[in-house]
């Protein structure tokens, strides 16, 4: 497991680097999505922190807290190595490269309302508060696996 803010260091500068910044709340889904298919890959989380189920879907709260300056404006700094860093696996580094090649052409909001659809981790947690308001409550890491499963056995056909 990787702190989400290393994730996000990727998924930023590989966008810088091809001329297509992120949002935060795109930041937010490439990094859920990756988490997710990382899940259900190779069966261990990819981020170390919990996944919340806040209004506009699935959110990592630190990664929210570092960028939330940029409100809905793209995040064009590049994103500095730290010496305490650590590298990312061959199997982290595919899973960054799976989100990344599946959801670069889509827009931020289109990817926060496939978050949304019924029976999403992000619709389970929220149905669990009977469909009130979002509490940011956790997502559950066997149900993100488990519908991340399910999308790659139907969609993609690993």
């Amino acid at each position: 497991m990787y702190p989400a803010l290393l994730i996000a260091r990727q998924f930023i500068n590989k966008a810088i680097a091809e001329g297509r910044p992120l949002t935060p709340m795109k930041l937010q889904k490439l990094i859920y999505m990756a988490h997710g298919l990382h899940l259900a890959r190779h069966e261990k989380p990819l981020i170390a922190e919990e996944v919340q189920a806040w209004s506009y879907g699935p959110v990592i709260p630190d990664v929210y807290a570092r960028f939330k300056r940029f409100g809905n404006n793209p995040i064009t700094t590049p994103f500095p190595v730290a010496d305490s860093d650590e590298e990312l696996d061959r199997q982290a580094q595919d899973s960054i490269n799976f989100a990344w090649d599946i959801a670069k052409d889509y827009s931020a909001i289109q990817l926060s309302n496939w978050t949304h659809v019924e029976g999403s981790p992000w619709d389970q947690a929220v149905s669990r508060n009977d469909g009130g308001a979002v509490e940011r409550e956790g997502i559950d890491n066997d149900l993100i696996k488990e519908y991340f499963t399910e999308i790659i056995r139907r969609d993609v056909g690993e």
